[in-house]
C-alpha cells in the first residue's frame, strides 16, 4: 500500500504498487534526478493542499465514501503539474518532493517512514 522510495547519490526512485499502476496513478515508476529536488515536506496537512484540475486517466474517490484517495496528475495554470498518490487514512505517512526543472512541480506520495526519507535527502545535500 505504501510507495517504495529509494534515495541514492544521483536520484530518487519512486516505485508504485501494481494496484496503483493498474488504476493509472502512474503507469510506471518515477526516477527523479537528485539535483531536481529542492526540498521535501512531510506531514498530514499536505493533503489539504491538493489543487488544480485532475488530468484524464487519473482517479480520485471522495472521502465521504470512505476511500479518500487522490491519485494522478493535477494541473494548475501555466502548465504547472503536481503528481499525487495518497490515501486519507495514511495521512501521517505523506511526503512531498518539491522539484525544480522536472516534469512535475511536486510529487506527493506516502511511505512507511517519511522522516527517514527526509533525513536521507538532507544528509546527501550536506555531503555535496
Amino acid at each position: 500500500m505504501f510507495t517504495k522510495v529509494t534515495v541514492t547519490d544521483s536520484s530518487v526512485v519512486i516505485e508504485f504498487s501494481t494496484w496503483d499502476k493498474f488504476l493509472n496513478a502512474s503507469p510506471k515508476d518515477l526516477t527523479i534526478p537528485r539535483d531536481h529536488i529542492v526540498s521535501a515536506d512531510i506531514g498530514p496537512d499536505i493533503l489539504k493542499e491538493c489543487k488544480g484540475m485532475r488530468a484524464p486517466g487519473t482517479y480520485t474517490f471522495s472521502q465521504t465514501y470512505g476511500f479518500g484517495i487522490i491519485a494522478g496528475t493535477y494541473r494548475q495554470r501555466h502548465g504547472v503539474k503536481h503528481f499525487w498518490n495518497v490515501r486519507a487514512k495514511l495521512a501521517d505517512h505523506t511526503i512531498r518532493f518539491n522539484l525544480l526543472g522536472d516534469n512535475f512541480a511536486s510529487v506527493v506520495v506516502q511511505v512507511v517512514d517519511p522522516q527517514a526519507i527526509s533525513k536521507s535527502l538532507e544528509r546527501l545535500k550536506e555531503s555535496h
